[in-house]
């Protein structure tokens, strides 16, 4: 008698397509061990919200947005907010999300790629929100104003506003140079 394999659910399939992204993304809003744990419940949602979904958008990019709003209700929530209070400062180093360059130990590209994302950390949330999704993740700007839930025109401002405040951010804290082998590297900026 022969065994046949059960052909995967939907919900399965999307799962595998999307989790690695899902969990990229929410780490760079509340780090690698909460990701875990805000992905469960991002695809808790998207199983119980599967059988209503109107296919107005792409099954991906809504996925991304259920993550979107769960990052966000997370963050903004007290509970949250009081236990990264709590937390020694060597933890949060210890995420990568706030450690500082190591310059003889990391290839540059690497370097000037944290330095960048650290940059991108200190923007307001919305701002940091839409960097994430159209520069880190690569969403068009139709996705990326689906996932946010407003209005393509409002998606291009708000990126525009983003861009130019992490512009600022970088020409304050950093000195771009180019080495030898014509590679954009960031030398940190001391501060007084």
């Amino acid at each position: 008698m022969t065994v046949m394999a059960s052909q995967p659910t939907p919900f399965e399939t999307l799962e595998a397509a999307t989790r690695p992204k899902v969990l990229s993304y929410l780490s760079r809003f509340v780090g690698p061990t909460e990701a875990e744990d805000l992905a469960q419940e991002v695809f808790l949602k998207v199983h119980q919200g599967l059988g209503g979904y109107r296919g107005e958008a792409k099954p991906a990019t809504w996925v991304f947005q259920v993550a979107t709003h769960a990052a966000l209700d997370r963050l903004k929530s007290a509970s949250y907010r009081a236990s990264r209070a709590q937390l020694p400062e060597t933890v949060l180093d210890s995420t990568g999300l706030h450690a500082a360059p190591d310059h003889g130990q990391e290839p540059l590209k690497e370097e000037m790629c944290r330095c960048i994302r650290d940059l991108v950390d200190t923007l307001p949330l919305d701002y940091r929100t839409i960097i994430y999704l159209s520069e880190l993740k690569e969403l068009r700007i139709g996705e990326v104003a689906e996932v946010l839930g407003i209005s393509p025109g409002s998606a291009k401002m708000r990126l525009h506003r983003a861009r130019r405040m992490l512009r600022a951010q970088m020409e304050q804290d950093c000195r771009i140079l180019l080495d030898e082998q014509a590679e954009l590297q960031c030398d940190r900026k001391e501060r007084p």
